[in-house]
């Protein structure tokens, strides 16, 4: 916690990046967008995919999740769709064991456990290995460099799950006093689904809660 920056990082309420991401099929890229990522803790997130004309934006508020594309005609109000049960249920259990997440809201809660699982060889780098398991059961296995005391990779596995989900973070920077990857590689089952490559962070930058939320109609 020290070395991502202490109570500064604790206090984290908002995040802010942007940069571009690129989607993965059988090691080959298969889509390339920009993007701008809104987060308000402790269940909220606005995704912004594209440029801004053609901009689709994803937003999730704990159960409740909107997808919003851009209209056909500049006079016209957005299309907003109802994003399906399955797909809000699986962005907030995806959200509540994402790191910055993790490390904020579930370390040191009373109902998960945190043990040390020895150490292991990260790309030639010796990690402490973190293994916390919340209040869902759900497992996670964080890879500390013990050089820098900063975090090489995640684990995730869901509970009642096979499916092994995997973060690797790489080029730290310091933005707001907050220590940020600015590459995330994200890999299921040993493949590579996403790679996300941040230029700006943000943090706690105020974010109005309308932002999490639907557009409102145009005034006709």
């Amino acid at each position: 916690i020290q070395a991502l920056g202490g109570s500064q990082f604790l206090d984290v309420k908002e995040i802010q990046t942007s940069g571009r991401f690129f989607t993965f099929k059988r090691e080959q890229v298969a889509q390339s967008d920009l993007f701008t990522d809104h987060i308000k803790f402790p269940d909220m997130e606005r995704l912004e995919l594209g440029k801004e004309k053609e901009k689709i934006i994803q937003i999730n508020r704990g159960l409740e999740g909107w997808t919003v594309k851009p209209p056909l005609k500049a006079k016209d109000d957005p299309e907003v769709e109802e994003q399906p049960v399955a797909q809000t249920q699986d962005f907030l259990k995806t959200f509540k064991t994402s790191f910055d997440y993790v490390m904020r809201f579930v370390v040191n809660s009373p109902k998960a456990s945190v043990l040390v699982a020895g150490t292991e060889s990260v790309d030639s780098k010796r990690a402490d290995v973190l293994e916390v398991r919340d209040a869902d059961r759900n497992l996670l296995r964080i890879f500390i460099d013990r050089q820098t005391r900063l975090p090489l990779k995640m684990q995730t596995r869901m509970a009642n799950e096979s499916i092994m989900h995997e973060e690797v973070y790489a080029n730290w920077h310091k933005f707001n006093g907050v220590m940020t990857p600015l590459m995330v590689v994200r890999y299921k089952d040993g493949a590579r689904t996403i790679e996300i490559r941040a230029t700006q962070a943000a943090y706690n930058p105020g974010f109005a809660d309308s932002m999490f939320a639907p557009p409102a109609p145009k005034s006709k």
